[in-house]
């Protein structure tokens, strides 16, 4: 039995601590699991694959899909944007219940960051009722929530982006949904917060 190096351990276990702060509240436990579990676990990890060795003809696979199936509208849209299941994995912990967005808002211009919000939100709803739509009155108290809500935040349902919106603009029960080129912008945006 090999003896544990408690002085080396504590400094793990506050480096583990250190990094586990940087996190959102709501992972943080999961995240401690994990890293506690990489540091003291006694099987070591699987090396990273090395470019210069593998063989040229070999075939690499590609990563296990997440386990929990995706709603048909998602996986529409998923086809027709050219995307995988991996990609929304970047974004939302799609295996926990209930599920978990992970993504980091951009820095910057708050109209980039209220429009990024707006679409996440109904892809969120499209994960989890199939419909990739959503309320303006959840539109808006989720920019609330974020700090993300000014004077110009209706501003962004006048675009061609969104179908639903009348003349007169939105209301609290005006149900937003994406048009195919407001499909096109949410296919970039995951792209551009999954790197």
């Amino acid at each position: 039995m090999s003896k544990l190096d408690f002085a080396k351990a504590k400094d793990d276990i506050a480096q583990i601590l250190e990094i586990v702060k940087t996190v959102p509240e709501a992972l943080q436990q999961r995240c401690f699991e994990l890293l506690f579990d990489a540091v003291f676990s006694k099987v070591k990890p699987a090396a990273e694959p090395n470019a210069e060795r593998q063989d040229a003809g070999a075939e690499i696979k590609p990563a296990a899909p997440p386990s929990k199936k995706l709603p048909p509208n998602v996986l529409a849209f998923l086809r027709r944007q050219k995307l995988e299941p991996e990609d929304l994995g970047k974004l939302f912990m799609l295996d926990h219940e209930p599920l978990l967005p992970v993504y980091k808002m951009p820095n910057g211009a708050i109209a980039k960051s209220q429009l990024t919000k707006v679409l996440m939100v109904i892809l969120e709803n499209g994960l989890l009722n199939n419909s990739l739509s959503a309320t303006y009155a959840e539109l808006r108290g989720s920019a609330r929530d974020d700090g993300l809500f000014d004077g110009n935040f209706n501003k962004l349902f006048k675009r061609d982006l969104f179908k639903g919106v009348g003349k007169d603009g939105v209301t609290d029960d005006t149900i937003v949904e994406l048009s195919g080129t407001g499909m096109d912008k949410l296919a970039e945006v995951i792209k551009e917060l999954g790197q």
